[in-house]
């Protein structure tokens, strides 16, 4: 039945949702179990994906060490966008810090009645 089959002036009662209500869904029991599935479901893929790779074991070895090699030697784009974040930071401190000690002097000179430098 669309709307224009519908007689005017008369409305169906709204209906109920089904389900149960979304705060009684979340218990502790049921997230741990999904998370717990996640975890074996990752573990398997991974060990499916070794044992049906083309490659033969040593060359996947190989390949993972010089992998976690990378990550732990702190040449990845994210440890050098730390860096160079952690530069421009200090480099802007520095800036904000000699700017307030000048305005400080400025304030000084001004309250003795020196003229302000230019």
């Amino acid at each position: 039945m669309t709307a224009a089959d519908k007689p005017k002036g008369r409305q169906e009662p709204a209906r109920r949702p089904r389900g149960r209500p979304y705060k009684n869904v979340a218990d502790p029991k049921s997230v741990s179990m999904l998370g717990l599935g996640m975890v074996i479901g990752a573990v398997l893929g991974a060990g499916i994906v070794l044992l049906v790779t083309p490659r033969s074991g040593s060359e996947i070895r190989r390949s993972l060490s010089r992998r976690a090699e990378r990550l732990t030697s702190g040449g990845g784009a994210w440890t050098s966008l730390g860096r160079e974040l952690r530069r421009a930071a200090k480099a802007k401190r520095k800036a904000l810090e000699l700017e307030a000690k000048r305005s400080e002097i400025e304030v000084r000179r001004a309250a003795r009645g020196d003229a302000p430098l230019v």
